[in-house]
């Protein structure tokens, strides 16, 4: 099984690769070390897609923290997502994780990534109600609308018990 190891480099003028990460994922036994250098204008992962490719099924990509591996949580995200769909594991160094031992990682980013696309769906359908004119209901309305409901609603007919004399 391949390990291997990947770095994001922060946009620091000057700095194209970090010895310090480099060398942490080195001496946790990477046999090789990608990275890719953060760019202010958008996501270019090139360095990331090199240790995937160099990685077969069952292999290891190894990062120093999850910061290292995407700058934001969509982006970690559809990584993780990645490795699960590329039947890789992943070591994390800070936080310890090791999906090689604790597998179920993978199933938590899974739900979480369901409700974050959820989440969008939602907030995109609210935003074009409001476009079209539909006021978000406020949380009273809500409430009240659903009192109302409640009090339409046909209520359960009461029983009668009646002891017959023994």
């Amino acid at each position: 099984m391949k390990f291997v190891g990947y770095y994001r480099v922060p946009p620091v003028r000057g700095v194209f690769f970090s010895p310090a990460q480099e060398e942490r994922l080195l001496l946790l036994g990477c046999e090789e070390v990608f990275s890719d250098r953060c760019l202010a204008g958008g996501v270019v992962r090139p360095g990331l897609d090199r240790a995937l490719a160099a990685l077969e099924p069952g292999g290891v990509l190894a990062v120093p923290s999850f910061h290292a591996l995407a700058g934001a949580m969509v982006d970690l995200l559809e990584v993780i997502l990645r490795l699960k769909a590329l039947d890789l594991h992943l070591v994390v160094v800070q936080p310890a994780i090791d999906t090689r031992t604790d597998p179920g990682l993978f199933d938590a980013w899974q739900a979480l990534a369901t409700f974050n696309g959820e989440r969008a769906m939602i907030r995109s359908a609210e935003a074009s109600m409001v476009a079209k004119g539909f006021p978000r209901p406020s949380a009273k309305a809500a409430e009240a609308e659903a009192e109302a409901e409640e009090a339409e609603a046909p209520s359960p007919e009461p029983t009668s018990s009646v002891d017959s004399p023994s």
